[in-house]
């Protein structure tokens, strides 16, 4: 057995195993003795091949009913399927455009057109092509011209498509044509099936930027297409083509997940290859990608949770959507760089890196920000039909797929009764004015979170705390900081998950009933300092000062980072805040406090030293930067649905500001920073702290969520304009937090770079 099918087996006991489970396996060993094709031309057919055996074997299409040919496997196995094929790097089908069809047959077609099409479709018999964009609309498809006049039995179909890819190729298109009136709109627009060889069609291959022909022109010249090829009813075509199967739809993001997956690790030993593994600049790009692919993954995951329960993922969808064509860009514009100086050989060159891969890729990426809609009508879209501002063409507004700033995959129910919950104690204590004035009865507010569980709401019910998970734990402080919550939860969450992690369980027991806590350590870029200028510990008596800590003035607790005077190892030590001298620090965080934290000659209790401390530490710093990051989102997304509130509403030469691209545009890109840091930071919470990608899916989000913060706080400042720069707004008080939260734990560059060593390390 193969080493990729040997991992693939131990993950899940083959006795009780699906037979396909079986069965793929032994295929994929099967494959991986073959010889690889080393010619383009016969990969194509091993592609074209390979789906045939799926097919024989009644192993294709996983998400499609087995009534369509499909295997009919739950979301999971789907799941594991496209994990199994992806790492035994098995073909995927050559035709891709197959798979945006087929769903919309076995969803809208007849009996006859899925017994027709379905099955030679799936073999890679036939191959199929998009006939959408036309010379006069490309991304606007409610402009194509393209007629079909009924005559009898048939449709006459006159007009051209353009940009067709596999055109030349392919056996069929699907295409959009317009049987109702002439003009703009997506009335009367019906979807058809040709035939490629049809009396009529002609095909003219295009070359593209990389110098391929991936695409073409295709005419239609008085073409005869039978009625019976009209898929649905005559004129229903637009939202036809806006259909797919939901689960289909879904697990092909996780499945682009698996091959980006592939993609950014030959780049990253690429990079290794090349000589650029300590390259501070390269290293900072690698983060970069790692955070692209885990946002797409992340992403992707919320969509399916969607479609587990039977909702609409289209917003999530839209996204991604947008993402994953930039990241594509990205991807290849960084492995074009570490190529050094052969990136001025074209990819056919005798000499190019990697026999010019990356150079073509590079060349065809600059496609994947145009084709199936520009990148700048993704972002109308989601401005328009995600946030719901002002359409740019004057056609009014849609309502908002959910409440801007509010998550757009649906929560489960557990989160779903946490947040408002949490929404509701803080809406009912926190207004701005009482923000700016001073005026919060912080004491209050804090006695109605610790009754609704927090911050203990993910601790041991042992210990009196909630026993929920982590991820309920980031949620809840997400809605603390989207309201504007002036009382030290994070530093106190960060305390407490370090006095669990030391044993310490007195003094979490407080801390879970109410006492408001801060770690007391010493923190630079990098994070916490537990080898550096941390006070030390003799006889039980502390001696040191730690400047600059986050929430001190509130701490009834403190827990301390020290070492020892002796050994110089690691102590966790308990102090009560009357002990210790505490001297008032201004914030630029108005709705928290900062302190110095003097030490000397205070006694405390030793909870932990040396490998119990560090572990202690870095088991509680993980869990201090998901909750930094939680409520950075909660910032972020405020910011967020503060800006869309105000595009919708303001005015400017006679048009509402949302109508205005530069403004939609920019509200569109605030929402893909937001709802993917939320993604990001609620995947990291759902691993396990044994997991060793726990702790670097912990610092990635982070890192995401911080820097997200700040720039959606920033734009959102810019959308206000004038207004959003005053005192009274409370636009300044979410940069203010924002960019204390970047400050105080570790910053996101550093974080980044630390992944970076992560992630190239395997390939040094």
């Amino acid at each position: 057995m193969s080493t990729d099918s040997a991992r693939l087996t131990a993950g899940a006991d083959l006795g009780e195993a699906a037979p396909w489970r079986a069965r793929l396996i032994s295929l994929l060993d099967d494959y991986a003795g073959r010889p690889r094709p080393d010619t383009s031309r016969a990969r194509f057919d091993a592609a074209v091949a390979w789906q045939s055996e799926l097919v024989d074997a009644g192993l294709a299409a996983p998400g499609w009913p087995v009534s369509a040919g499909g295997m009919g496997l739950d979301l999971d196995d789907q799941l594991d399927y496209y994990r199994m094929t992806s790492a035994a790097r098995a073909p995927k089908h050559p035709c891709s455009l197959s798979f945006i069809v087929a769903p919309t047959l076995i969803v809208h077609g007849t009996q006859q057109q899925r017994d027709r099409h379905l099955e030679p479709l799936l073999r890679a018999d036939e191959f199929w092509c998009q006939g959408f964009s036309e010379p006069g609309a490309g991304s606007d498809l409610a402009s194509l011209s393209t007629r079909a006049v009924a005559d009898g039995d048939v449709y006459r179909v006159n007009g051209q498509k353009i940009w067709t890819t596999m055109a030349d190729r392919a056996d069929w298109i699907f295409a959009l044509v317009r049987t109702g009136s002439p003009g703009r709109g997506t009335a009367g627009i019906t979807y058809l099936l040709i035939a490629m060889d049809s009396p009529g069609v002609t095909v003219r291959p295009l070359r593209d930027a990389a110098g391929g022909h991936h695409f073409a022109e295709v005419f239609f010249d008085d073409v005869e297409v039978p009625m019976a090829n009209r898929v649905g009813e005559e004129g229903e075509g637009w939202s036809i083509m806006r259909t797919s199967l939901g689960h289909e739809r879904a697990t092909a993001f996780l499945a682009d997940e698996f091959r980006y997956r592939k993609t950014v690790d030959q780049v990253l030993r690429l990079a290794v290859e090349q000589g650029y593994r300590d390259d501070p600049l390269v290293r900072a790009q690698v983060a970069d990608l790692e955070t692209d692919v885990r946002t797409i993954a992340t992403n992707s995951a919320r969509a399916l949770s969607a479609v587990l329960r039977q909702e609409d993922p289209g917003g999530v969808a839209s996204i991604n959507r947008l993402v994953k064509s930039e990241f594509e860009q990205r991807l290849h514009r960084l492995a074009l760089r570490l190529t050094g100086p052969g990136a001025v050989l074209g990819n056919r060159s005798p000499g190019a890196v990697d026999g010019g891969r990356w150079t073509y890729g590079y060349l065809m990426s600059r496609a994947s920000t145009i084709g199936a809609g520009t990148a700048e009508i993704q972002r109308n879209t989601i401005a328009e039909k995600v946030l719901g501002l002002p359409s740019h063409r004057g056609e009014g507004r849609h309502d908002p797929a959910v409440g801007p700033g509010s998550p757009l995959a649906a929560p489960e129910d557990d989160e779903r009764a946490v947040r408002e919950a949490v929404a509701g104690v803080v809406r009912s204590h926190v207004d701005t004015d009482r923000i700016l004035r001073d005026r919060v009865d912080t004491d209050e507010l804090w006695d109605a979170l610790v009754g609704f569980g927090l911050p203990g709401l993910s601790a041991p019910e042992s210990f009196g705390g909630g026993g929920a998970s982590l991820r309920l734990l980031c949620a809840a402080i997400e809605e603390t900081a989207h309201h504007l919550a002036p009382v030290p939860l994070v530093p106190t969450v960060a305390a407490l998950a370090l006095l669990l992690a030391c044993g310490a369980d007195d003094a979490a027991g407080q801390v879970i009933a109410g006492a408001r806590s801060a770690v007391v350590v010493p923190a630079d870029d990098s994070g916490w300092r537990v080898d550096g200028a941390v006070p030390t510990i003799c006889d039980g008596v502390l001696t040191g000062v730690v400047d600059r800590v986050v929430g001190a003035l509130d701490a009834q607790v403190l827990v301390v980072v020290a070492r020892t005077s002796d050994t110089g190892e690691a102590a966790v030590v308990v102090v009560d805040h009357v002990d210790a001298v505490i001297t008032h620090q201004a914030a630029v965080d108005l709705t928290s406090s900062v302190g110095a934290v003097s030490l000397d000659g205070v006694r405390g209790r030793v909870v932990a030293t040396a490998t119990q401390a560090r572990r202690g530490i870095e088991k509680a710093q993980r869990i201090a930067h998901l909750a930094i990051a939680a409520d950075s989102v909660g910032v972020a997304n405020r910011a967020l649905a503060m800006a869309v509130a105000w595009a919708g509403q303001r005015e400017q030469f006679g048009q509402t500001i949302g109508s205005f691209q530069a403004v939609s545009h920019r509200c569109a890109d605030m929402l893909v920073e937001a709802e993917s840091a939320r993604n990001q930071v609620l995947a990291a919470a759902d691993l396990d702290n044994s997991d060793v990608e726990a702790e670097l899916a912990a610092r990635l989000a982070a890192a995401h969520a911080l820097s997200a913060a700040v720039r959606v706080a920033e734009s959102c400042v810019q959308v206000h304009g004038g207004i959003g720069f005053t005192w009274e707004h409370p636009a300044h008080l979410l940069l203010r937090r924002a960019v204390s939260n970047e400050a105080w734990c570790a910053r996101p560059e550093s974080l980044r770079d630390q992944v970076a060593g992560r992630v190239l390390a395997p390939f040094s």
